[in-house]
């Protein structure tokens, strides 16, 4: 099973925004082109963008940069970045590694979990972005619970990062193909099937299973109860069995590189 190398995120759509600031991280060098040329930054310079433009390192390479919202929100990312018209306002699309959107979502999903239940949430992240790509039509994901919950850049060493890499190269699969791996923050004690909750079938129908809580719904119910998965893990349970027990019937595959 080949690897995604790459997505593309849409970030701060909520806020429809119409101008950006972009500035580089700490220690990083940031080349910005637009209708203009093109314009370097390094230390604490920044510019604003309020219409089409790319953002990269040298050489049209990935880097940290920092982005905001004036007076709205700000985060560093790390991929590069693209600055479309979409209507009467801007999208600011990241692309970046499939390893580094599995760290952000994780560290933005599982800030309580313990480490087998994040080892299981990098995993079923993994599934879902590579099987469920191309959600939004020229781009794939946005960084809403849409699609994925995702914070900004890592830190080397962070719970994100270590699940990733403690997890690297493994997928869901279920007859041949990978999951979409679905999840939700807690299934109400029992997780539901696709046709039990109304959604049309898939590849995967999503088995319903008992949940080792029983809170109070919330989400979709479908596939991994990440309530749930903390408690399993808790319990001794290892990222295998947590996914084991939430998607029956499929195996852990390990994936080829692109």
């Amino acid at each position: 099973m080949l690897a995604l190398a790459a997505i593309h995120v849409s970030v701060f759509s909520l806020f429809h925004p119409m101008a950006f600031t972009v500035r580089p991280a700490t220690g990083s060098v940031i080349v910005i082109q637009t209708t203009e040329g093109a314009h370097v930054l390094e230390g604490v310079q920044s510019r604003a963008l309020n219409g089409p433009s790319r953002v990269t390192g040298r050489g049209g390479v990935p880097t940290n940069f920092v982005l905001s919202i004036p007076n709205r929100i700000v985060r560093e990312f790390h991929g590069t970045l693209e600055i479309r018209r979409a209507g009467d306002h801007l999208l600011a699309l990241v692309e970046m590694d499939i390893e580094t959107a599995v760290a952000s979502i994780v560290e933005g999903e599982s800030p309580g979990a313990g480490p087998e239940a994040r080892n299981a949430q990098a995993v079923a992240t993994r599934s879902y972005l590579i099987a469920a790509h191309d959600r939004h039509i020229g781009y794939d994901f946005c960084d809403t619970t849409h699609c994925q919950y995702l914070r900004g850049a890592t830190k080397q060493g962070s719970i994100g990062r270590q699940a990733a890499l403690n997890t690297s190269n493994l997928a869901i699969s279920y007859q041949g193909h990978i999951v979409p791996a679905l999840y939700s923050a807690d299934c109400g004690g029992h997780t539901r099937s696709l046709k039990e909750a109304g959604w049309e079938p898939g590849e995967y129908p999503f088995f319903g299973v008992a949940c080792p809580i029983k809170g109070e719904p919330q989400g979709h119910g479908i596939g991994m109860c990440q309530r749930g998965a903390i408690e399993l893990a808790r319990q001794g349970k290892t990222f295998r069995e947590i996914l084991s027990y939430y998607f029956p019937a499929t195996t852990l595959a390990a994936l080829d590189q692109p």
